[in-house]
């Protein structure tokens, strides 16, 4: 039975609130693990190493696991519909052994081959830092195995829309490397590796027992159907496009790094870190959140739905990217050093990575839209578009890095991938219109360019509150906080009075079930 699109916004906002709740906490415990870690490693060349090491299974599994969810939701989904549940289910074992199985020959093979493959990421290290690398990155990849063994056990979890246990699982990491860095200090930098390790297995055992709960039996019969097998990695191949452009820069970014000054790589995270705070607390959760009812959609060939839901993104991402913007260009130096300067993390630490942030927080509003992008194009199937895009933005990133990195250094980088997001989002935006058919482009930005306006007037009142009130001898923090709430004062005011309509619709209809709760 179809939903009303009332229906169809109030469930998407009662997944969204789950998200965002569980994220929130996930996210509180990242700030904490960021904060012990800046106290514990500062900058150090240790740091790099590990950050270099670590790339390489992180990415890699980012990459597979963007795509082979994004491929995995909507085919499930329709095998449910045009078979059975436990049918679908016995062909979702199929893939979930072949998957952990290559996943698992990759992890061996790859630690094999760590003393060859590291050194290709950290060319840039002295002898010392290559050694320590290697060692860590033994270890490391082997979060391909776990993290790869769980990646269709999340996209199950999210074909059922089961939001809770999907978005509980993170925690277990984050919370697992706080409690390795303060209860085995002794340990040193292998803190961080076994920290990953112990939190990604228990993240894996949870979402299995999960699961099993939910009724999903593991050792039943699999279907190993040649076709299904086909479609599903037909349809995974190009969707790597979009992890590409989310995920694949940012190691793009880091390697380049490595021919910088000591310290430049774990600046880069830091700021990347921070910057990439919003985006997984909202964003991220937005794009999963509408992907279930966005691919039934598709399968409905509903492009009048899917229109109204991907105008209605746009707005919703200006709505809560460009305050962001202009709060973070205002504050970053307070942001960093109210997070991260403590211990070994100093002044000239704070002064670089409050510099790279802002850098990277110019382009908040395209790195969003880039999931939002992803979400639609693998919904409606669409994925050879995401993986020719994706493959430009790495090349795009690279140049525009050896432009900039010479004379700007590490805040060039970030620099760099701000300006490749902001054009190859432009691009996506011009084929995601032919793809809807949407009759006109000044329609679908009406409201974000009203938020816009809102978000420079908004700038343009804190940075004179700011500077007004900085002579005053009030503490900076103070100073911050207020010039912040005035700010965000004068944004809101302004969309009040001038583009009521534009956005109230749009926030209320997301936020409904939130209010209702």
């Amino acid at each position: 039975m179809e939903r009303s699109r009332e229906e169809t916004y109030r469930l998407i906002g009662k997944a969204g609130l789950i998200i965002l709740l569980l994220t929130l906490g996930d996210k509180v415990l990242a700030v904490v693990k960021e904060m012990v870690m800046a106290g514990r490693f500062g900058i150090a060349p240790s740091l790099d190493a590990f950050n270099i090491a670590y790339a390489y299974p992180a990415i890699f599994v980012l990459l597979a696991s963007g795509a082979l969810v994004s491929a995995f939701v909507p085919l499930y989904i329709e095998w449910c519909q045009v078979h059975s549940g436990p049918e679908a289910d016995a062909r979702a074992r199929a893939l979930l052994l072949l998957t952990t199985g290559s996943f698992g020959l990759i992890a061996v093979g790859s630690s094999f081959l760590s003393p060859y493959i590291f050194p290709l990421f950290g060319h840039g290290f002295e002898a010392g830092d290559k050694k320590l690398g290697i060692a860590l990155q033994r270890l490391l990849v082997f979060l391909i195995f776990l993290d790869g063994t769980a990646i269709l056990l999340n996209g199950l979890l999210l074909a059922k829309k089961r939001f809770a246990a999907l978005h509980t699982a993170p925690m277990f990491i984050n919370a697992s490397i706080i409690a390795f860095l303060v209860f085995q200090p002794q340990l040193g930098i292998y803190t961080l590796v076994w920290g990953f390790l112990a939190g990604t297995l228990c993240k894996l055992l949870y979402l299995g027992v999960t699961l099993r709960i939910s009724g999903f039996r593991f050792w039943a019969r699999p279907r190993f159907d040649g076709v299904a097998v086909r479609v599903f990695f037909s349809l995974a191949f190009p969707l790597l496009g979009s992890e590409l452009i989310s995920n694949m820069n940012i190691l793009v970014d880091q390697v380049m790094a490595t021919n910088l000054s000591s310290g430049s790589v774990s600046t880069l995270r830091y700021a990347y870190r921070l910057n990439d705070l919003p985006i997984q607390l909202v964003v991220l959760g937005l794009s999963k959140a509408i992907f279930p009812f966005i691919s039934e959609s598709a399968l409905q060939n509903d492009l009048e739905g899917l229109r109204d839901v991907y105008a209605r993104c746009l707005v919703f991402l200006a709505f809560l990217t460009l305050p962001v913007v202009c709060l973070v260009t205002l504050f970053s130096r307070e942001i960093v050093s109210l997070v991260l300067q403590r211990g070994a993390f100093d002044e000239n630490a704070a002064r670089l990575t409050a510099d790279t942030l802002r850098c990277y927080n110019y382009g908040l509003f395209f790195y969003g839209y880039t999931f939002v992008n992803g979400a639609f194009f693998s919904a409606l199937r669409k994925g050879s578009s995401l993986f020719y895009m994706g493959c430009l933005s790495i090349v795009l990133n690279f140049c525009l890095n050896l432009l900039l990195m010479g004379f700007m250094g590490v805040r060039g980088i970030a620099l760099s991938t701000t300006l490749t997001l902001a054009l190859v989002s432009t691009g996506f935006l011009v084929l995601l219109k032919a793809r809807l058919q949407v009759p006109g482009m000044l329609a679908l930005f009406k409201g974000p360019g009203i938020i816009l306006a809102a978000a420079l007037f908004m700038y343009a009142v804190g940075f004179f509150c700011k500077e007004g009130t900085g002579a005053a001898g009030v503490a900076p923090w103070l100073l911050a906080v207020f010039s912040g709430m005035v700010a965000l004062a004068a944004y809101f005011s302004f969309l009040w009075l001038v583009g009521k309509d534009e956005w109230k619709s749009t926030v209320g209809l997301m936020a409904a079930s939130w209010r209702r709760r």
